[in-house]
């Protein structure tokens, strides 16, 4: 590594209020015994990558370098827990891998933890198939980084790849001075008091919050559209009315699915779901560190859930009144005030929402951050895939992603919560209702 980068570094980095809720989610899914709150990133390549090749440029990186020598620091009383950076000389380390099944991620990868108290927050692995092509895996803990961080991340390893200069001040969180605690104060209140309206019985949800996981246990299932099937969602996307983008289309299916199953296992009540929401400027090529991310909420009963034209229109008018009532924002200064308050107690509060039925099911979807992702380390990509962490309950989650012109989604859940055959009915149900005929 270049030791002209480790005067740079930054020797401590306090958690965003969103990173903060990574962590209750992180103490959420090991409770329930569905691992930890850990995320892989899946590159593939038609051709097997050289392991020196790749080890250089990601012990090159000062990123990677500063992610494998931070420890969690919690903050002292009613302090923000922050990382603290010390040049420990851990580098990254590469593990490699041979698969007999083409594009499979062996399990040793799949189940490996990286817990808060880990040596390292960041793990790699090369893995070789016998057809010559080979995966490129990065795994971390989501406390440190969101999707639009991962995006940057990848950019700056093929900028390294390419011997292109990196600003590492772009990639840090600048420290910021926030409101008075009076209109934190005043914030918390309104917020609590819609999430409170929001998440109010009856939420039908993919899981029963007593029904705890097996340990550890995460399966994950891939559904891919071809360019032309991805062409006709997002045309169905407009025919429906989405605004801003096949977005709400997304969730609108997804609801339509999960509610339609829930209701034939006779599971009653709204869908409710909070929604990631990116909280960078448009264009912004940082912060890399750190989750930017706040949420928007939206609540379905069933006379939204007759026709997916009816679905749309209602989660739109929500979106609209939402960013109109600066929700997001007005939520992102709520969880940057719950930085101050101990992990015990905050989970206990957080908890406590829906009285434990934190969704009806998740959704998250990457947007445009990889759509244009065509290469890493220099060498151009055949494919990628997200696998999320699980959050238990409800143990169900879909991840929309766009690579070039394909459309695939991502589902992360639990065999507790599902079982084969009926992971394979919404599959098709899911498939079904993005490419209706609208």
């Amino acid at each position: 590594m270049n030791t002209n980068y480790k005067a740079s570094l930054p020797r401590k980095v306090y958690l965003s209020g969103a990173d903060c809720f990574h962590l209750v989610l992180d103490k959420h899914a090991r409770k329930h015994g569905a691992g930890g709150n850990v995320m892989r990133k899946v590159f593939y390549f038609n051709k097997a990558l050289s392991a020196d090749k790749v080890i250089a440029i990601l012990q090159g990186s000062p990123v990677i370098y500063w992610l494998c020598n931070i420890t969690l620091k919690p903050g002292n009383l009613f302090g923000i827990p922050y990382w603290k950076y010390s040049d420990m000389g851990r580098n990254i380390l590469l593990h490699h891998h041979k698969e007999d099944i083409e594009k499979a991620i062996p399990q040793k990868i799949l189940e490996r933890d990286i817990n808060v108290h880990a040596e390292r927050f960041i793990e790699a692995d090369l893995v070789f198939y016998p057809s010559g092509c080979c995966a490129f895996i990065l795994s971390w803990n989501h406390i440190l980084l969101d999707a639009k961080g991962t995006n940057l991340l990848f950019e700056h390893l093929d900028k390294m790849a390419a011997n292109r200069e990196t600003r590492l001040d772009t990639y840090f969180p600048a420290k910021q001075k926030g409101p008075g605690m009076l209109a934190y104060i005043r914030n918390m209140y309104k917020v609590k008091s819609f999430i409170q309206h929001s998440s109010r019985k009856p939420v039908s949800s993919i899981a029963t919050v007593n029904c705890k996981s097996s340990a550890g246990i995460v399966k994950y299932r891939n559904i891919h559209f071809n360019s032309t099937e991805s062409e006709k969602i997002n045309s169905n996307a407009v025919q429906t009315g989405s605004r801003f983008g096949p977005t709400l289309f997304f969730i609108a299916c997804c609801a339509k699915v999960i509610y339609h199953y829930n209701k034939k296992n006779n599971k009653e009540g709204d869908i409710w779901l909070p929604v990631p929401y990116d909280g960078r400027m448009k264009g912004a090529t940082g912060p890399l560190i750190s989750n930017c991310v706040s949420f928007l909420f939206y609540r379905l009963p069933e006379s939204a859930l007759t026709d997916i034209h009816r679905t749309v229109k209602s989660l739109s008018a929500q979106m609209t009144t939402q960013v109109k009532d600066n929700i997001p924002k007005r939520y992102s200064m709520f969880l940057n005030m719950m930085r101050h308050v101990p992990l015990w107690l905050y989970y206990f509060l957080i908890s406590r929402t829906g009285e434990g039925t934190f969704a009806s099911f998740l959704y998250t979807s990457t947007g445009d951050n990889f759509s244009e992702l065509k290469s890493l380390f220099g060498e151009p990509l055949s494919g990628l895939a997200l696998i999320p962490a699980l959050t238990y309950p409800p143990g169900f989650t879909f991840v929309f992603m766009k690579h070039e012109s394909g459309l695939s989604i991502e589902i992360a859940y639990s065999p507790v919560v599902i079982d084969g055959n009926d992971l394979l009915l919404i599959e098709q149900n899911l498939r079904d209702t993005l490419l209706f005929e609208y």
